[in-house]
């Protein structure tokens, strides 16, 4: 069989052979190479500066310029029709639905007569993350422009536009879609109404290698540390997350926040130059509830070191306003952390609330707060909740059984069923 992937990020092993750079350490490395091993003949489709190569006999690659992510570049038409020539896939699978490139090959398939062997999966869906993008963000706030944010034209609001234009070549991408690979409950749903004339294919995700082994255990994490894996957006909800630890602070004052990334506290000129609004309103609100002292920025972390981290804590919070199945749920919940989720998109599919784990209304940092609370309360006993948590993400991200669902979508798509 000759599979086409058109995808956002290259796999590590691609990236490699480009240019010689360090692997990234994506979730999609894994499913990469677990197709490898299977023998198929591969060509990997990513943007980048323009080149093409070959890892071996059975995978190639090519990368054309990465595209305007708001606007619409008819030239990749040309580039997906020659790449569809000169292949010949049995299957084409893009990775991704929020995508100019997205739409730009499923016009070149269409034009191929090439869309019922085309599947494409859901990752998020920017037309979601447009409605939900303000939430919780004071309208003051939105409106407001850094001086990082006037010279990019890229303050909250223009950014939620910029996610609404992407929404719009995304609804036009599901419209010419035939086949759909999703997850949740979520992502049926609005893809039932996005994309009605598809089918829908279930096939759940594979992690990152190293969150497959470890586990979590209360008397070798630090206690009352909550640990959270963004705060780069607004949908990340971290804004909430602030309100709800001051609140658990009155409860627990040596409790702690980790959180990777740049700090958004750090007081010198080139930092508040370069910060955005939504981040200048995080520093307002750790300063108004005084906890600067309280929240560690970690920076850029390997998978290594995001699975020390989870190890780490003592809770994992994930305050989102807007998500399908985040990577990161799945990575704690492998590991046996003890998880606080807000309930959007597909948290409900993927954690069971009360027995695995807590799910929250995604508005209430009241309600965000009691949960971590109950959670520091648990002790010991949030062990077994955690080994729930476990046992369900041991399924759901389940190597071979994902592979296998995998296949059975390619071959169903190339009419090479067995």
């Amino acid at each position: 069989m000759r599979l086409l992937w058109l995808c956002n990020v290259a796999p590590s092993e691609v990236r490699q052979a480009a240019g010689g750079k360090p692997g990234s350490g994506w979730w999609l490395d894994h499913a990469f190479s677990d197709l490898r091993k299977t023998g198929l003949t591969m060509r990997v489709l990513y943007p980048e500066e323009p080149g093409r190569g070959e890892l071996d006999d059975h995978c190639g690659y090519a990368t054309f310029r990465r595209p305007d992510r708001h606007k619409y570049d008819p030239a990749m038409e040309g580039f997906f029709r020659q790449e569809l020539q000169d292949f010949q896939p049995d299957v084409i699978h893009i990775w991704g639905t929020e995508y100019a490139h997205t739409l730009a090959m499923l016009r070149a398939c269409e034009k191929a007569g090439l869309l019922e062997r085309t599947a494409v999966s859901i990752q998020g869906l920017c037309t979601a993350v447009a409605r939900h993008y303000t939430e919780g963000v004071p309208y003051a706030v939105q409106r407001r422009f850094s001086l990082r944010d006037f010279l990019r034209q890229d303050n909250i609001l223009q950014q939620q536009k910029k996610y609404a234009l992407r929404g719009s070549m995304e609804a036009e991408a599901l419209g010419i879609a035939r086949h759909v690979i999703g997850r949740t409950a979520w992502d049926r749903a609005c893809t039932s109404n996005l994309a009605s004339q598809a089918q829908y294919h279930f096939c759940n995700e594979t992690l990152r290698e190293p969150f497959y082994s470890g586990r979590w255990a209360y008397d070798a994490c630090e206690k009352h540390r909550i640990f959270a894996s963004s705060c780069v957006y607004p949908i990340k909800g971290f804004h909430y997350l602030l309100e709800a630890f001051a609140q658990a602070v009155r409860r627990y004052p040596d409790a702690t926040l980790a959180v990777p990334g740049v700090s958004f506290l750090d007081g010198g000129l080139k930092s508040r130059l370069r910060r955005d609004s939504y981040h200048n309103y995080l520093a307002e609100l750790a300063g108004q509830y005084h906890l600067e002292d309280k929240i560690t920025f970690l920076g850029k972390l390997t998978p290594e070191g995001m699975k020390e981290q989870y190890l780490r804590a003592n809770v994992f919070a994930l305050p989102s306003t807007v998500d399908n199945s985040p990577n990161s749920l799945g990575e704690a919940m492998l590991l046996g952390l003890p998880c606080v989720a807000a309930d959007v998109g597909g948290v409900s599919t993927m954690l069971n609330h009360g027995r695995e784990g807590l799910i929250y209304p995604s508005s209430d940092p009241e309600m965000l707060a009691y949960d971590i609370c109950r959670i520091f309360e648990m002790k010991d006993q949030a062990e077994a909740m955690g080994a729930a948590a476990s046992r369900h993400a041991a399924q759901t991200h389940n190597p071979e059984k994902n592979l296998e669902d995998l296949l059975n979508i390619y071959r169903l798509l190339s009419g090479k069923e067995d």
